[in-house]
Formats: structure tokens, C-alpha cells, sequence
């Protein structure tokens, strides 16, 4: 098993639309309960995250709370991707989770 997974985002935070690309989730580590992820963002700021594959091209994506490079500061969320390739590469924000 691999240390985590490396997420990174398009843009300084997410939301509907976003893109996302996630390079290497392992086969093995789709059907796992739970991924340690590291999320980086544009701007450099990162976070640490888990996610759970929901369906075949559905992840849910759990983001600890962060500071932007501008000191901004974001709540941890949860989130809902799909798959926006057939490699499962290219995600896209969905929606927020409860």
C-alpha cells in the first residue's frame, strides 16, 4: 500500500465544477474503506484528506480544514467527484456533502 494518494486541484479551494486530478489511485485502494490523501491545491496550499470510492466513477472526497496561500481559511468539507475519464484521472467536483 502506498503512503497516499496525491490529489491536486485546479484552483485554491473547491467547488461544483472543479477540476481534480488524481494521478495514481491504485486498483487495490479503490475498494479500500477509507485512502489517506494529500490534496494540493493551485495556489500551494495543501491539505490532508481521505476518500472512499462510492460507485465505479463516484469518489467521496474528505478534506481537512486549510489555510489558502492568502491566509484565507477553509472549513473541512465533504465532497462528492466523479469521474470525468475513462482512467479515473480527471475528476470534477459533483457536490457537497452532508
Amino acid at each position: 500500500m502506498s503512503d497516499s494518494v496525491q490529489i491536486q486541484v485546479a484552483d485554491s479551494h473547491l467547488y461544483p465544477g472543479c477540476a481534480v486530478h488524481i494521478a495514481h489511485l491504485p486498483k487495490s485502494e479503490r475498494t479500500a474503506a477509507a485512502v489517506v490523501a494529500v490534496v494540493e491545491f493551485a495556489d500551494g496550499s495543501g491539505a490532508n484528506a481521505t476518500c472512499h470510492l462510492r460507485a465505479h466513477d463516484e469518489l467521496e472526497l474528505t478534506v481537512d480544514g486549510y489555510a489558502t496561500q492568502k491566509r484565507h481559511p477553509v472549513n473541512a468539507r465533504h465532497w462528492l467527484l466523479l469521474a470525468v475519464d475513462a482512467t479515473h484521472n480527471s475528476w470534477r467536483v459533483k457536490r457537497q456533502l452532508p
